[in-house]
């Protein structure tokens, strides 16, 4: 009903103290990874792997002579350091009027938590990506870690072309997918049947999603909607457990394959689905010293970043700057780090999949 002036010019409109994100979408993948954050050190971040077995043994009889030569089985990928930046702008003339008696919410606060959600929605493009962007300085993303060197030949300083161990398992899937697919995929990625050698976690866009959902026999579909969807949080990895499938548990909806959740992702690549193994998927992030260290968490802003990881490696904050001809401050929250794998052969992909 709209009034007229005999009532609205007695009557103050009533702004609710929350903004409401109608703009960011899921990012499940990036939440995931950070929050399970490890801590970056030296110049660049390098590992010993193993690509071949010793060839300095074998049978034997009597005083048959060992072989003692040496054998070189270890190379060492190396991966070096990236930054992303969020701006952070408050003109002073309406830090002025926010700070009067009409004030509902504080401006600085909502701007440095809108600037936060930015950057975490930044990231999750930044984790599908390939690194090549902005002339090498993106942070890696499954678009490099995730492939067999069709689009990202060197990987950590190793030819994937020439050393064919460092590849991961990419499969065009001839536009269909099936549950046959979904095993193969499962098994190329697995080493045998260990829990930790094996995917924990198969991620895809809403489309695929519903793909997969489809090719579920009937009981299955009436199990979730009877008691749920299995759910996966920020920070566990691993099979699902029954226990997880209770209605009102926090985290992401999930359906589940062999017992590895089945997750939507809004960032995820098209006409993909990812079988990724968490225990070799890890962001490493960089405390610097000269920026003040954050917490990210969502208190003014209602939406999908609302329940973020507390503790983020990697993760400061310049403080406010006030420019010597401006009327104003700005400062940056800074990111340090990388995404990384030491081993790719345990993570790959369905590609081109456009229906069942």
């Amino acid at each position: 009903m709209e009034f007229g002036v005999r009532v609205s010019s007695l009557t103050q409109d009533k702004l609710l103290p929350k903004v409401v994100d109608n703009i960011l979408n899921g990012n499940i993948l990036a939440l995931r990874l950070l929050g399970n954050a490890k801590k970056w050190s030296g110049v660049n971040l390098k590992k010993p792997v193993k690509y071949q077995k010793s060839t300095t043994g074998g049978s034997f009889a009597g005083l048959d002579p060992f072989d003692t030569s040496t054998s070189d089985t270890r190379k060492i990928p190396s991966f070096d350091l990236r930054a992303e930046y969020q701006s952070v702008t408050i003109p002073g003339i309406e830090k002025a009027v926010n700070a009067t008696d009409s004030r509902v919410m504080d401006l600085v606060k909502v701007e440095i938590e809108s600037a936060q959600e930015d950057m975490l929605d930044n990231l999750g493009d930044r984790f599908y990506g390939d690194g090549t962007g902005n002339a090498n300085k993106d942070f890696l993303g499954l678009g490099a870690i995730v492939d067999d060197s069709t689009d990202v030949d060197v990987f950590g300083g190793i030819t994937r072309s020439v050393d064919t161990w460092w590849k991961a398992i990419r499969t065009a899937s001839g536009g269909t997918l099936s549950l046959t697919k979904m095993a193969t995929l499962t098994s190329d990625c697995a080493g045998g049947s260990s829990l930790r050698q094996r995917p924990t976690m198969f991620v895809c866009d809403e489309t695929v999603w519903d793909l997969y959902e489809s090719l579920l026999s009937a009981t299955v579909r009436a199990n979730y909607e009877a008691y749920g969807y299995p759910v996966v949080t920020r920070t566990s990895r691993g099979a699902m457990r029954q226990s997880q499938a209770l209605k009102g548990t926090a985290g992401f909806a999930a359906l589940t394959f062999r017992g590895i959740p089945v997750v939507a992702d809004e960032k995820a690549d098209v006409e993909t689905l990812f079988a990724l193994n968490e225990n070799y998927l890890d962001w490493y992030g960089c405390k610097s010293p000269d920026l003040t260290s954050i917490s990210l968490g969502a208190g003014q802003i209602d939406g999908i970043y609302a329940d973020v990881p507390s503790k983020n490696h990697g993760f400061g904050w310049t403080g406010f700057k006030v420019p010597t001809n401006q009327f104003g401050e700005v400062g940056q929250i800074i990111l340090l780090g990388n995404l990384l794998t030491f081993q790719p052969r345990r993570h790959g992909k369905l590609t081109g999949i456009t229906g069942v």
